[in-house]
């Protein structure tokens, strides 16, 4: 079974995430995402493993205890996996506009759905 400081190592990997990034989202000092990764402090508790695992894309749980799955469920609203909603909320008003502007314009080129009702794959000529 891996510890708290494996899987926390891990996810900030796969996450491409820095100890400093860890530590600003979290609201704490570096220090103490320091003492997470090296085992001095063995769990993460609260706010901060709520904040912590969306951040790296992960559930509460496997990053506490390691209980499976891995991954964070999705809200049934939000279409971006890689993407943790409160990040995306972070960003300014202006920020937001933009990527929405861009996903539009990429939804958009790739033109209309295929026609579900008739199970098809290609799109109407």
């Amino acid at each position: 079974m891996s510890t708290l400081a494996e899987r926390l190592r891990e996810a900030m990997d796969a996450a491409g995430i820095k100890q400093v990034q860890v530590a600003r989202a979290a609201g704490i000092k570096p220090p103490s995402v320091a003492d997470w990764l090296n085992g001095k402090t063995k769990n993460i508790k609260g706010a901060n493993l709520v904040t912590v695992a969306q951040l790296l894309n992960v559930s509460e749980a496997w990053l506490a205890d390691g209980a499976l799955p891995r991954e964070r469920k999705l809200d049934s609203d939000w279409p971006f996996p890689s993407i943790p909603k409160d990040r995306y909320y972070a960003l300014s008003a202006a920020q937001r506009a933009g990527i929405e502007e861009w996903v539009s314009r990429q939804v958009a080129a790739y033109g209309d759905p295929p026609d579900v009702k008739s199970g098809g794959s290609e799109r109407a000529a």
